[in-house]
């Protein structure tokens, strides 16, 4: 099976997953359709199928304990879009090609929504796995450490030019605001299918490399694509103040890291079964 076919293949079981979870798991009806407006509104499905593919290089069947612990990593990367999206945050209108949370429902209705779906991501990646370990890994992706430590550096460096120039600090909030969660998902599958340390440090390796590559893809896509194409509003962080890869390497320097990454991402899976992970990295194509 290549990568497309395992996409399409898992893609349809998450979305089945979560559409009718979402519906059946939820007492109040009302709660459960704003939660699932955002989960159900598309989106690549990247990061379960990142979890999903880890295991499937380590040989481990993907069953409906697997999908339900892929599912609750959908919902709490979800949560993360919703509140990132808020007026306090990002004010975005558009996310995946529909009104963003806030601008469907409500500001508070929005934040509420956010608020219900990490938990519940947890809870689902604790009851599929039965594993203290994966709701510790995931956690700690998420929270000031991680993706949350990101989010307010990214917000402390808006408008600020003392930053623009900090390789470092950039490179250390992209890494915190969206390396961690890919690569807990990665780490998540090593330790759930119970991979060898060899196994483990190869796959942790490319976790690393297509997590950071990851946002500096996101940054290209802000400047090479059209709201249309891309789903949301582009061209916004240059107008907002932004600063990121783009803003240290420029356009051209960023192009040319992101594909170093590629390459050693794709180096260190050698040795393993390993060509369902690295189709992943062919999304860059279209900013190459």
């Amino acid at each position: 099976m290549n990568f497309t076919e395992f996409k399409n293949k898992w893609t349809s079981v998450i979305d089945e997953y979560l559409a009718t979870h979402l519906k059946e798991d939820i007492d109040d009806k009302q709660i459960s359709q704003i939660m699932s407006y955002s989960v159900m509104a598309g989106g690549k499905r990247l990061r379960p199928l990142l979890f999903l593919a880890t295991i499937n290089s380590l040989g481990k069947e993907i069953g409906p304990k697997e999908i339900q612990i892929s599912c609750g990593i959908e919902l709490i990367h979800t949560y993360s879009l919703i509140h990132d999206d808020l007026p306090a945050m990002d004010n975005d209108d558009y996310r995946r090609g529909m009104l963003t949370s806030h601008r469907k429902w409500g500001e508070a209705e929005a934040i509420l929504a956010g608020d219900a779906l990490l938990p519940l991501g947890i809870q689902w990646i604790a009851e599929g796995s039965n594993s203290i370990a994966l709701v510790k890994i995931i956690t700690a992706a998420i929270g000031a450490n991680g993706m949350v430590g990101g989010q307010y550096l990214d917000i402390d460096s808006t408008n600020n030019q003392a930053v623009a120039d900090n390789e470092k600090l950039i490179d250390r909030m992209e890494w915190l605001k969206t390396g961690c969660l890919i690569e807990a998902c990665v780490e998540m599958g090593a330790v759930y299918a119970e991979a060898d340390e060899q196994s483990k440090a190869k796959l942790l390796a490319f976790a690393k490399d297509f997590g950071r590559s990851y946002q500096i893809y996101d940054d290209l896509v802000d400047i090479t694509e059209t709201s249309q194409e891309a789903g949301k509003k582009t061209h916004k962080d240059q107008e907002s103040g932004k600063n990121n890869t783009l803003t240290v390497l420029g356009v051209e320097k960023s192009r040319q890291e992101l594909l170093r990454l590629t390459i050693h991402a794709k180096s260190t899976l050698v040795g393993l079964n390993g060509l369902i992970l690295a189709g992943f990295l062919d999304l860059y194509q279209k900013v190459l």
